[in-house]
């Protein structure tokens, strides 16, 4: 016997979702030649569903909802799965063994009882609540209108294919109507939620979630005690938030040249610059490491310059949610002081805008806290003298507004249930354009072992002998063609801004060299295989020859 997930119910019950008629027509189908299993706690969250007018278009009285429960105990199509207390007690005994958190609790529960009774396959869109429990399988019976895509047109101009796109299900939309029918819109219990939800999937202690990943590395700086005659360091191929952030804080800002392979900061360019700094008194108190594409960075190696020359570490992993590095979850701050993730809608996952900081540090993220609203605290073991009433609070520190509203961490926590098949997805993409890109005169991007790459962007060089066609005029001509290529990015130290510093043209060599050469192709979740065939087309007619071009 096969089991069936609540949300199937709910979609086939609720005729306002898009999943209607798929979930309807499955159960349909299924209970023509066999029962369905369901649990006794999947109907639980079922009825829960159904009488929330906060979350399907036309919710029922309790009474009403009892009824459609009934319907399922009676129907001979259904077998309606108990938990036994032998069952009960199998998920207390195991939690530990399947590292089951308050989260998921209940997804172990309902696979428990499957087990228990024998059925092995549970259809459900969501299989990433499974994945952990190796003794049943999860099955997406709609993969070709997974929740990870969208129907709607993607722009007005629906031949137009862009570099990246958010992926917004009715799931995300409800998650964030829920807010908007609640009585809180800005500071309730859904920005806390997100913060644990993250830190829990990163394995980091302590999350800050502000409206922007450009405030986080603001107040990230902060918490580390940049100041004036200080120096931040970074990469020039990022956007310029991860060196203005030094300049907030009245900061001196410099620059590590990138390696040429993995386009992020090299660390054999920064183990020469650290060594000649430490000569002439001008080590940095702040480097800001950018895993560029989702790539992470050469963290350790980072991390033991850091221990030789005293400088502090903030990833700056806007790109890279999802993303591992040496087995593990980016955003877990073992190699670094403080990480900052971007939620900006082309982002792996998105709040609209947001992005939040990571750390282990307790210290480090009550001072961020603190920061990102004015630094008030209405906490009375940080005030001074006596408190004047319940209403009291003080300003103990010069902050900010930078704080995310329930509204945008509603999406998130919403977001963050798809993560790993966002990633999956680009992950999916990204193999695809290396197959097919090979025959053309670009180099593809390679991949450090000790790394796997979130994918936020999939970025291409154009080769020295790539023929007549120059890099403006590719992509000049690809936009042309309704392709949307973008460019990942122009060197910091070259902007108008910048210059005034003292940078110039040939400071940083692979930078400008990498600049001359790179596109960045378009690469989102939904992106149908057709789209991206269409983009190395295009590509294809600058290029008609028989060139291959290898990993190197």
């Amino acid at each position: 016997m096969e089991g069936v997930d609540s949300n199937i119910l709910i979609y086939a019950f609720d005729k306002s979702s898009r999943f209607h008629v798929q979930s309807l027509e499955f159960i349909q189908e299924k209970t023509q030649t066999s029962q369905l299993a369901v649990t006794e706690f999947s109907l639980f969250e079922f009825y829960g569903v159904i009488t929330d007018g906060r979350k399907i278009g036309m919710p029922l009285a309790p009474g009403e909802a009892w009824d459609v429960i009934r319907d399922f105990y009676e129907a001979q199509s259904f077998a309606v799965l108990p938990c036994t207390s032998a069952c009960l007690r199998k998920v207390l005994e195991n939690a530990e063994r399947f590292s089951v958190k308050r989260n998921d609790i209940y997804d172990f529960l309902i696979a428990t009882t499957f087990q228990e009774h024998e059925t092995t396959t549970v259809y459900t869109l969501n299989t990433k609540d499974f994945k952990k429990f190796d003794f049943i399988q999860a099955v997406n019976p709609f993969s070709d209108i997974s929740q990870t895509s969208d129907p709607r047109p993607r722009t007005t101009n629906p031949g137009y294919i862009p570099y990246g796109r958010q992926s917004i299900s009715e799931q995300d939309v409800a998650a964030v109507c829920s807010v908007l029918r609640s009585d809180f819109l800005t500071q309730g219990p859904k920005v806390p939620a997100f913060e644990q939800a993250v830190a829990e999937y990163c394995g980091a202690k302590h999350a800050v979630a502000v409206n922007s990943a450009t405030s986080a590395l603001h107040i990230a700086c902060l918490a580390l005690g940049l100041g004036p005659e200080d120096w931040l360091w970074t990469s020039p191929i990022t956007f310029v938030a991860s060196a203005n952030c030094g300049l907030y804080c009245g900061a001196k800002v410099d620059f590590v040249d990138i390696d040429p392979r993995t386009y992020n900061m090299s660390v054999s360019a920064l183990e020469a610059k650290l060594a000649q700094a430490e000569q002439t008194g001008c080590l940095p108190k702040v480097v800001v490491p950018v895993h560029m594409c989702g790539q992470p960075c050469e963290m350790q190696a980072v991390h033991a310059l850091s221990r030789e020359y005293g400088f502090r570490i903030i990833e700056d992993a806007s790109h890279a949610i999802g993303g591992r590095y040496k087995g593990e979850p980016v955003g877990n701050c073992r190699y670094s002081d403080i990480t900052v993730f971007s939620f900006h809608p082309v982002k792996i996952i998105t709040t609209g805008e947001g992005g939040m900081a990571l750390t282990n540090d307790q210290g480090l993220a009550e001072k961020m806290a603190l920061l990102r609203s004015h630094g008030i605290t209405r906490d009375p073991t940080r005030m001074t003298g006596e408190s004047d009433g319940p209403w009291y609070y003080q300003q103990i520190d010069l902050g900010f507004n930078y704080r995310m509203t329930d509204i945008q961490a509603a999406l998130g926590l919403s977001q963050l249930q798809r993560l790993d098949a966002f990633v999956a997805r680009r992950r999916e993409l990204a193999q695809r354009y290396d197959e097919l890109l090979p025959e053309l005169p670009v180099v593809i991007p390679w991949q450090h072992p000790d790394g796997a790459s979130a994918w936020h962007l999939y970025v291409i060089r154009l080769r020295a002998d790539a023929g007549p066609a120059t890099h403006r005029q590719v992509f000049e001509t690809m936009r042309q063609n309704g392709i949307g290529v973008n460019l990942h990015y122009i060197p910091v130290h070259t902007q108008p801004y910048y210059r005034e510093f003292g940078f110039k043209s040939g400071d940083f060599p692979e930078a400008e060299r990498y600049y001359q050469e790179a596109v960045s192709l378009p690469l989102f979740p939904a992106m149908a295989e057709e789209e991206q065939d269409r983009v190395v087309g295009a590509l294809k007619r600058f290029h008609p020859t028989e060139h291959t071009e290898g990993h190197g």
